[in-house]
């Protein structure tokens, strides 16, 4: 992942209330702090806090779905891909559910034919399948005949848009995305929608490609962060043995986060920013950006360089110093935190600038960890 990934998916996603991508293995911790970033999120826009209980059983199943195909597996992943990819993300009014992952190339048929059935029906039709699946088919310990696409579609109350790209001989890409609107009454299995299955596909594609784990775009205010670190804690759980290692890493994330957090361009009561972090060789990667005013940029640069220039005695002292005066720059400036951030490092903190406009720039910081 360099440093471009930023403002490659920030362009894209800069119009969406709130964005997360997530591209790793799921457990039981994951997916539980998935949901919760997402619902927090959900609680903070107006018009999809009532879709709160339903968008969490969808992501749930969604979930669901990603372990169960992943089982068939028997835990061998091929090397260019995670076993899993999920998206959520808010445009408007609406509120979409991507999730994807490894199929077996002999299921695509029957999923296929259960997805085209339950797209067919509407909302007693759909009923009353439910509850003739649950009463006269066997229930196996992969999740039945298609009752997790029945509930899918009943609980959206639109059709499912689902897409199966080849991967191997074996293995096929299978991906389904679910479309949530908070006035469904008036939008009943419309199968129009502004963001299509395929941008989702293209989005995993760089993911894999850039080998990127983790991307939350939104709300980056002290509680909207926190399910993002224990996130970021569980995989560092898994990847790394060395306790200091991880206590390091984590370290520099809490400040990189805690950075967009004190200095991006406040707009109403969000602070909003993107965050990235990927993986390659034995590092990790993090990247973070956020929107910052244009009279900020020169005197933002000049103290990034000079933090650049400094050797690890030099930081040393200068954060010492810093810590002593307490007199710390506000509305932009690379403070305290990235002083520590780059004394920490293994290597400078590579940064851009993008101006947007007359009144704001974007700000890229990529760190190697």
């Amino acid at each position: 992942m360099n440093i471009n990934s930023t403002f490659w998916f920030f362009d894209r996603i800069k119009e969406d209330n709130l964005c997360l991508l997530y591209n790793g293995d799921f457990s039981d911790d994951i997916t539980n702090k998935l949901i919760e970033l997402s619902e927090y999120n959900i609680n903070n826009i107006d018009s999809l806090h009532k879709m709160k209980k339903k968008a969490s059983f969808l992501m749930a199943e969604c979930f669901q779905n990603i372990v169960r195909h992943g089982e068939s597996l028997d835990g061998k992943m091929h090397a260019s891909t995670n076993e899993g990819f999920f998206l959520t993300k808010n445009w408007q009014d609406t509120y979409y559910i991507t999730s994807g992952n490894l199929i077996e190339t002999t299921k695509i048929e029957n999923l296929e034919r259960q997805l085209e059935k339950v797209n067919s029906l509407d909302k007693e039709e759909l009923k009353a399948l439910y509850r003739e699946v649950l009463e006269n088919e066997q229930i196996s310990d992969k999740g039945g005949a298609g009752l997790g696409l029945i509930e899918m579609a009943r609980k959206s109350g639109q059709k499912l848009e689902y897409v199966f790209k080849d991967f191997d001989k074996k293995y096929a890409l299978f991906y389904n995305q679910i479309i949530l609107k908070s006035n469904i009454e008036e939008n009943k299995f419309k199968a129009e929608c502004a963001f299509r299955i395929n941008e989702a596909i293209n989005y995993h594609q760089k993911m894999v490609s850039d080998e990127i784990l983790v991307i939350h775009k939104g709300d980056f205010s002290q509680d909207a962060i926190f399910p993002v670190l224990r996130i970021i804690e569980e995989n560092l759980q898994k990847e790394h043995k060395d306790s200091a290692s991880k206590k390091k890493i984590f370290h520099i994330l809490v400040e990189l986060l805690q950075n967009i957090s004190h200095h991006c361009l406040k707009e109403g009561n969000k602070k909003e920013g993107i965050f990235l972090i990927g993986k390659t060789d034995n590092y990790f990667v993090v990247n973070t950006g956020n929107l910052m005013r244009n009279e900020f940029v020169e005197d933002l640069q000049d103290r990034l360089d000079y933090i650049n220039e400094l050797n690890g005695k030099e930081l040393k002292d200068l954060y010492l110093s810093k810590l002593r005066e307490r007199n710390l720059p506000k509305n932009g400036g690379a403070g305290i935190g990235l002083i520590d951030i780059a004394r920490r490092l293994i290597s400078p903190i590579n940064y851009s600038i993008q101006r947007i406009d007359d009144k704001k720039s974007f700000l890229s910081i990529n760190v190697i960890a």
